[in-house]
């Protein structure tokens, strides 16, 4: 695998990062992968810098996953251009991508679809610094956002959830959420419970959390590998032996979550070298807690079930447009939207 410089560190959230995505509507370019003498080489977008949601993805380049399939994964750094934007233009045969990010991002036309789900369940939660019972006490308080309607409205339905009203003042901070929830300048975020709460705690200054499903969120495969029509239909065969072999890479971390965090640490020392506990603990939580395996799924399974839940959220809550930007008020056939390569 050959490893581009890290991007700049930020804590991995589950941001959907459709923005500046939507306005790649244009035709893909044709597919950057290109044959070797041995092997296939197949480009691959992060999010964001190295963290635990792409531990599979290091796991099956340090342990020869990819090479016994055949196949070179050529990793891009996060830059300006988000993961869905790459697979869309053809820049990248496959990126990171959450469940909500295709549903949104394929209904405005985007040539994007799910072949993996790295997370069984949303990794999302709502917190706060606050010594609270529940986030109706948050009603009036000030939100730190990302710069997402879909993010503003997770967070009202939460509060309306445990009996709020749901009205708060919101202030776009980004990453600066964290610093600014720290601070007591916001009164609550949203985070990623396998980072950014490990991270918090190993601060000193543990999060008040909430989980969005316990008060009306839908659940979600919320982490996940993305591709585009126009590469899979070129490349098939290549496609399935990388999908394959990222599986045997997510189910050795399932099994050996310290060896899998050893590894990313290893493949990454310049961003993760320092980063160790962090690492090893958000490993087991995702292996423990039932994120990267869930009953009756095998490791990287789509359940077409969460999809239908959570397309009906996004259905209802206005957040579907078309290619034109005009709301959608049909739900689309969400089992368009997602390939299955590990049959």
């Amino acid at each position: 695998m050959r490893l581009h410089p890290p991007a700049p560190s930020r804590l991995a959230t589950s941001a959907l990062l459709l923005t500046g995505a939507l306005a790649l509507t244009s035709c893909a370019a044709a597919s950057s992968a290109e044959e070797t003498a041995d092997s296939e080489i197949v480009t691959f977008a992060l999010d964001w810098a190295p963290n635990t949601n792409h531990i599979g993805l290091y796991v099956a380049d340090e342990l020869g996953y990819f090479a016994d399939a055949g196949v070179e994964v050529d990793i891009l750094p996060y830059g300006s251009a988000a993961a869905s934007q790459l697979v869309a233009a053809g820049e990248a045969d496959f990126g990171i991508g959450g469940q909500a990010t295709v549903q949104l991002g394929r209904t405005a036309g985007l040539d994007v679809t799910s072949v993996f789900a790295v997370t069984q369940k949303d990794v999302g939660r709502l917190v706060t610094d606050e010594d609270i019972s529940g986030p109706a006490e948050l009603d009036g308080g000030v939100f730190g956002g990302f710069g997402s309607p879909l993010y503003t409205a997770t967070a009202q339905t939460v509060l309306r959830g445990d009996g709020g009203t749901g009205e708060f003042e919101e202030v776009v901070l980004d990453t600066g959420a964290y610093e600014a929830l720290h601070q007591g300048r916001i009164d609550f975020t949203l985070s990623v419970a396998t980072w950014e709460n490990i991270q918090a705690e190993l601060d000193g200054h543990p999060y008040t959390s909430f989980r969005y499903q316990d008060y009306g969120v839908p659940e979600q495969q919320s982490i996940g590998v993305i591709s585009s029509d126009a590469y899979l239909d070129a490349h098939p065969g290549t496609a399935e032996a990388f999908t394959r072999a990222l599986q045997r890479g997510y189910a050795y971390a399932a099994e050996h979550p310290d060896e899998a965090a050893d590894l990313l640490i290893e493949a990454n020392p310049d961003s993760l070298g320092g980063a160790e506990e962090l690492v090893h603990r958000s490993a087991r939580m995702l292996a423990d807690d039932g994120y990267l395996l869930a009953d009756g799924r095998a490791v990287g399974e789509i359940d077409p079930r969460l999809w239908d839940e959570f397309g009906e959220f996004l259905l209802d809550g206005g957040f579907l447009v078309d290619e034109a930007g005009e709301r959608v008020t049909d739900a689309p056939d969400w089992s368009r939207y997602h390939r299955d390569l590990l049959s």
